[in-house]
This record gives C-alpha cells, structure tokens and sequence, in this order.
C-alpha cells in the first residue's frame, strides 16, 4: 500500500491537468470580477451567467487546496503521523501562503487612503488586528470591506490547522486505520449542520458562504477523492467518466443557480448548494492528477505560468484594478486601454511575486520526512 502512495504524491511528477484545473479556477474568478470592473467601463452591462463565474472558481480552489492537501496528509498517516511531521506539515502550509499574505497586508495598510480607514468607523488599529490573525470572518461575516478577497485564504487556512489537529489527534486516540474516516465525517457535517441552523434571512453572500466555520466542507470534499484516489478504488479506474459527470454537475448547477423556477427552496439551497459544487468539481480531481509529465503546446505552458502565479493574481487582482480604475477616472483613459494596462500590471505584478518573493521562500520550507 505504501508503494502504491508513494507513487500517488503530489511531488512524485508535475500533473499538467491539475496545472489546468488551478488556471481554470483563477481566470473564473477574474472573468467575474474583471468583467464587472471591463463591462462598467465600456457602458454595458455583464451577463448574470458571467458573474456566477466568481463563485465557480472560489469552489474548484477549495477543492483542489483539499484533493492536494489530503494526499500529503495521507501520505503523512501512511509514514509516521508524529507531533514533528504535523509541525512540519503546517510550517510548510503557513510558507506557502501566510508570507505574500503578510506582505499585502502591510502594503495596503501603508498606502490604504485615510479617508477610507475611518468609513463605517473602522479606522486602521480596529481592522488590522482581524486582518493580522486571519480572524476577520471566523464565526461572523467579514469586520470590514478591506481585502475583501482574504476570506477565502482563511477558510483555507484555519481548514489546514483544524484539519490536520483533529486528524493527528484522531490517529492518537483512535488508530490510523478509522482517524481519516472519523475526521472527514465530522467536517463534512458539522459545517452542513452550522449551515442549517441559520436563520432564513441571515445574509447568504456576506455569512453563508463566507464564514469559515460554515464553509470548512468545502475543502473536506477534495480530501474524499483524494483519499479514493491514493487507495486507488474506482475513481483512478474510470477517470474520464467521472470527469463527465462532474461537468454535468457544474452545467447544471450554474443552470439551477441562475433559474429561480428551478432551484429547491431558499433553505435547502442555502445549506447544500455548496456541496453540489463540491462533489461536481472533486469528480474532476482523478483525471487531472493523471494528466502528468512535462506541458506541451501552447495551451499547456500558458496554464503551468497561470497556475503558478494564480495565489498572487487572486490576493492582488481587486487591487491592481482599483488603482487603474482610479487613474482612468482621473486621466479619462479609453475603456480598452484601460483594460490592457489592467491586464497587462496583473501579470507583472504577479510574475515578480511568484519569481522574486513566493519561490525564495518556497526554497526554505523544511521537507516533510517520510519518517516525520
């Protein structure tokens, strides 16, 4: 079985379609958040079938972050699951992420205008604490409009620690064989169960589906097939069925979002919808992880330089067209231009993001011993 895993880690060869998958996730967002900023500046207004795109992506990254997370924390089980290999699990988490976090952080909080700080009486030392122990949306709705794109950077990573604690302890008290079933049950139920409990007219955009404790599920879903997948069950015999079925699911799902007429009540939907985006996205996991080996064509090398800068486009992405949408406001810049200088900073910015401050730091992560 070890043998099997092995050959299953997410560092035993690049996956091309998991490149792609992570692509897809971004540029779903940016077409929904762009798009709102592009169609404004031209004078017309954005399809609803666009907009939903932003939700589309946030749900495949959070799938994706549980399918890539649960096959190194099964890895981990199957080799050794001691205090030092959860230390080292989290370190190397909290690298990858918390740094360009941090330094986003402090940048706007340095340039932020301080006539904005004081709106809705939020002045800088009452929102920067919330922000500084990614607590901003933990059990209550965002504390402000600041960074607003943080709240799913800590849904993930809060999922990261309460995940692997609960998994490590499990092991502890209950053995390795039932801990990964035992703690899977409990996080994909109690956020179902959170999400239930809410009062029918709580506010579905700004609580539901931003807080993380309704919203942990999310990524449990990607560490169920990931599990399937390393134990090689029938997800890694019919990939590309599932991934059929999957696309079903998301086509039909966007379809019941946008039409009222077919939607199941208000409730119901509000505490299960993200669980049918879920399960639709985790049945694309197998076939991506198959697609391995190095990118070929142009479609593939565009994806793998997307992918790799796609943490830094979704932190930066509302920012970088804030500051041209104030420049074109000020110097009356043609809608096009506009656009492409949008276009056109993202990439840079993010480019020496990757290049110069994500992947120095990735350089310094500890390796995750097979022997913990």
């Amino acid at each position: 079985m070890k043998e099997r895993t092995k050959k299953l880690l997410p560092d035993s060869g690049r996956s091309v379609g998991l490149d792609i998958v992570r692509a897809l996730a971004i540029l779903m967002v940016l077409v929904s958040h762009y798009g709102t900023y592009f169609t404004a500046w031209c004078g017309v207004s954005m399809p609803i079938q666009v907009a939903a795109a932003g939700f589309f992506g946030v749900e495949l990254f959070f799938v994706l972050s549980g399918f890539l997370i649960g096959r190194l924390l099964i890895d981990i089980l199957d080799t050794g699951a001691t205090a030092r290999a959860w230390l080292i699990f989290l370190v190397r988490r909290w690298l990858r992420t918390l740094p360009l976090y941090f330094v986003c952080v402090l940048l706007l909080a340095l340039f932020w205008s301080p006539q904005l700080w004081t709106r809705h009486h939020q002045p800088l030392l009452h929102v920067l604490p919330w922000y500084i122990t990614l607590t901003q949306n933990f059990a209550w709705r965002m504390v402000g409009d600041w960074f607003p794109v943080s709240w799913s950077l800590t849904v993930e990573e809060w999922f990261y620690l309460f995940f692997s604690g609960v998994l490590f302890a499990a092991v502890a008290l209950l053995g390795r064989r039932p801990a990964l079933a035992v703690t899977l049950l409990l996080f994909l139920t109690v956020p179902a169960v959170l999400r239930w409990s809410l009062p029918s007219n709580v506010d579905w955009g700004e609580v539901t589906s931003k807080v993380v404790l309704y919203r942990l599920d999310a990524i449990a879903f990607g560490v169920v097939v990931a599990w399937l997948h390393v134990r090689q069950v029938f997800v890694t015999r019919y990939p590309g069925l599932l991934l059929a079925a999957g696309l079903l699911v998301i086509a039909l799902f966007w379809g019941g979002v946008l039409d009222r007429t077919l939607a199941p009540p208000a409730h119901l939907r509000q505490t299960f919808m993200f669980d049918v985006a879920s399960i639709g996205f985790a049945l694309w996991m197998p076939a991506a992880a198959e697609m391995r080996g190095r990118p070929h064509g142009a479609l593939a090398r565009a994806a793998r330089a997307i992918s790799g800068q796609s943490y830094a486009m979704y932190l930066t992405h509302l920012t970088v067209v804030g500051i041209v949408g104030t420049y074109r406001d000020a110097w009356h810049l043609p809608a096009a231009l506009a656009i492409i200088i949008t276009i056109a900073l993202l990439y840079g910015v993010t480019w020496l993001s990757f290049h110069r401050l994500e992947r120095p730091i990735l350089a310094l992560r500890p390796p995750q011993h097979r022997n913990g």
